[in-house]
């Protein structure tokens, strides 16, 4: 039977009328974490709402055919659901965006790139620890609560081979098979052990509930033809039973490779008032497709007893990536033989990041008193190249054949430091009360460099400026320093249940990238070299936001039953959006306020037959002009809920799921438009390993993903709506075996 390490409620009025879930847990309250205080800590001492997702939750989701994005998003009450391609942008925690990482080192850059859930297979997952709301603990980042995803390591003097096969299709074509296969070799003794895994995904075409192809993202990218390769390894050296050294190595690389692509008509007809003529067709010819590479290596030390503290120090570097799919750009250049002088111009962006890192903390006990401090330092460096495709060829066959002719500068190179120090203390006042409070103090420095505008590029490598070179946007030092301030209670009413407040800071940077380096040009359509205005770090700074947030809660684990209920309002003192012109981030004074419920509910009706309901109630507001109006449909997070049923005797199993999302219109026009779908998981226990059975969207409904939507709204001012159509994927069945030898 699933075991729920954590939390539960009841919430929206959809989700009153039915119940169902994950098991009941007893000792929930004892599960020990570490992201909630970056020590190990019981969940009930911990004034905040903490989620720990166990692997046999996980693989249940997994099992139905779903990536991680999507299975944390239907575990997650507050986590929005998946958006089923590569990107998890707009997969909001809480509303507001969340801090990803691995092992505690950050999979969140400078660079706002939202692909941090394309970063490691759940093959090498051994749980998930989440906490909702903002924090000061980790600094800037987490304005909507922190994801720790925890690795696998090996168990002392137990030698174990895992091993998972499998495949998910819906049968529609040849081409709709999705593969995978892992393997990991673990052991060793108390002293030294380690554990060794490689993890392969090939996936194949991704069809809609009417067996359509679903079309090519060619804005954030897909995973359809999309190979993905996960090596990771890990040792632990344990020289005495008062220290560890622990020693992690990943290699990550998920990357296209298809002869379809997104076919927009003669001369992109299709983007210029013919939208019928935008198809999914075969023979594109595109050298470097789509594709997320990282490395990322990280060292821990831990000394349980030096000069009568915790120490643990960290060192880590992460390495990645990202490529892009070609993507028409319409400018206006005078001499343009289109009409209104019209100048698509394809490029496609590669953009790297390297982070460099080392964290120190101390933990030291006064009997009912438990202190922690220490600091935090990272190096990152930031750069984006424009590839640049041949216009006439790729106009010539309608977005389908691309032949690079110059590499660009996309945006203006960003290095950034951090140096933040923070301390944390606990405090047993007696065995009912508890009090938990913090600082962290953040220093963030930007070093922009000097950017040219991409068509300004364009242009002066074609010879059209002559001996002029265009003017760069100035680039330059910009500093911020931040203090947050944390501040809980927690009340025992028994050994079971518990009442809670907390009152945090989160800070968030937006993309400087898409801030800084935009610019105004002379001439007619702005063409010319020469710099008119500009967004440049000398006089338009980039805007830090602060966000407050007060949550209360309750939560109970009793011995059929458990749950965990929280209400929540997060104010910030800015607002970010983005500029539909060209995606820039514009920061502005106005207000932003988020506040809803989240919860979760798990009963066990009998030995074998469970049942829960998670959900999360949300409301999104900006004030302007002194009145409060709708977040914007692209922004926002809707409310959702989802109920789980099964029977589960320890050697089969079943699993109902279904999962609802809620319609959302703003005050402008904007809307999403909510969705149900339905998901099986079941299990057969073999006299060696188990076979999994699952079907992901087993009523076959017919939608559009979150991000389609949210797409179309982004994107309404550059191209056809049409163009950014993405369905979600009909009905999914998926067969795999796994085995512990």
């Amino acid at each position: 039977m699933n075991k729920l390490n954590t939390l539960s409620t009841k919430l929206t009025p959809l989700a009153l009328v039915l119940f169902a879930s994950c098991g009941h847990a007893a000792n929930t309250l004892e599960t020990v974490v570490v992201t909630a205080n970056r020590v190990d800590t019981s969940i009930s001492d911990i004034a905040a709402t903490m989620w720990v997702i166990e692997q046999d939750q996980l693989n249940r989701e997994i099992n139905t055919g779903a990536d991680l994005k999507t299975a944390l998003g239907r575990l997650i009450p507050s986590f929005d659901f998946g958006n089923e391609g590569r990107t998890n942008f707009g997969q909001n925690l809480r509303g507001r965006s969340a801090l990803v990482m691995i092992d505690g080192v950050s999979l969140n850059s400078t660079r706002a790139i939202s692909r941090q859930l394309d970063s490691i297979d759940p093959f090498n997952i051994a749980h998930v620890e989440v906490l909702s709301g903002a924090t000061s603990i980790y600094g800037a980042g987490a304005a909507g609560g922190i994801i720790n995803i925890i690795t696998k390591k090996a168990t002392p003097d137990e030698t174990k081979v895992e091993l998972r096969v499998g495949g998910s299709s819906g049968f529609s074509s040849s081409e709709d098979l999705n593969k995978n296969l892992a393997l990991a070799v673990s052991g060793g003794s108390e002293k030294l052990r380690g554990r060794l895994s490689a993890a392969y995904e090939g996936r194949g075409a991704s069809y809609d509930a009417n067996g359509q192809m679903i079309l090519p993202d060619i804005t954030q990218t897909d995973l359809q033809f999309n190979q993905s390769i996960d090596i990771m390894g890990n040792l632990e050296f344990e020289p005495t039973s008062e220290q560890l050294l622990s020693l992690t190595g990943q290699y990550y690389n998920s990357e296209q490779d298809t002869e379809y692509g997104t076919y927009l008509g003669p001369n992109l007809a299709g983007i210029f008032g013919a939208p019928e003529l935008i198809s999914i067709q075969k023979g594109l010819q595109l050298e470097e497709q789509p594709a997320t590479e990282r490395v990322l290596v990280n060292a821990q030390y831990r000394h349980n007893n030096l000069l009568n503290q915790t120490m643990l120090a960290e060192a880590y570097y992460r390495s990645e990536s990202m490529q892009f799919y070609p993507f028409p750009s319409i400018y206006q250049v005078t001499g343009s033989p289109l009409p209104g002088s019209s100048y698509p111009l394809y490029g496609a962006s590669l953009q790297e990041t390297d982070v460099l890192g080392a964290k120190l903390l101390f933990t030291k006990d006064f009997d009912s008193l438990e202190i922690s401090y220490g600091i935090d330092a990272e190096s990152e460096s930031f750069s984006a190249k424009q590839k640049i495709f041949d216009t006439n060829t790729a106009l010539a066959s309608g977005g389908m054949n691309f032949k690079q002719v110059q590499t660009l500068q996309r945006y203006p190179d960003i290095d950034t430091q951090k140096l933040s120090a923070f301390g944390q203390a606990n405090w047993d006042i007696n065995q009912d009360w508890s009090v938990s409070g913090g600082l962290r103090y953040q220093y963030i420095e930007h070093e922009v460099g000097d950017n040219v505008g991409v068509l300004q590029q364009h242009l002066a490598g074609l010879g059209a400026y002559g001996p002029i070179s265009p003017d760069a946007i100035k680039g330059g030092k910009t500093d911020y320093n931040e203090l947050l301030f944390n501040l809980g209670a927690i009340y025992r009413i028994n050994d079971q249940q518990q009442l809670w407040a907390n009152f945090s800071q989160g800070f968030n940077l937006p993309d400087p990238a898409k801030y800084y380096g935009n610019g105004t040009y002379s001439g007619t359509y702005g063409d010319g070299p020469s710099l008119v205005d500009s967004i440049n770090v000398a006089d338009n700074r980039l805007e830090g936001v602060k966000t407050n947030s007060l949550e209360l809660g309750w939560r109970t684990a009793q011995q059929n039953y458990d749950v965990q209920l929280a209400a929540y309002y997060s104010l910030s003192d800015k607002t970010t959006s983005y500029d539909r012109s060209n995606l820039a981030v514009v920061v502005n004074d106005d207000e932003r306020r988020i506040y809803g419920l989240e919860g979760q509910a798990n009963y066990l009706f009998t030995e074998n037959w469970y049942g829960g309901v998670q959900a999360h109630l949300i409301k999104s507001q900006t004030k302007s002009d002194g009145s409060w109006s709708a977040l914007a449909a692209e922004e926002t997070s809707p409310s959702n809920a989802v109920l789980r049923g099964g029977y589960d005797n320890f050697n089969y199993g079943a699993e109902l799921q279904w999962q609802t999302l809620a319609d959302y219109s703003d005050d402008n026009g904007g809307e999403l438009k909510g969705y149900s779908l339905a998901n099986l998981s079941a299990y057969y226990a073999l006299p060696i390993g188990q076979l999994n059975f699952g079907i992901q969207n087993l009523f076959n409904k017919d939608y559009e993903t979150l991000w389609s939507q949210r797409a179309q709204i982004l994107y309404s001012s550059i191209s056809a709506p049409e163009l950014f159509s993405f369905k979600g994927q009909g009905r999914t069945y998926a067969l795999s075996y796994n085995a512990e030898f």
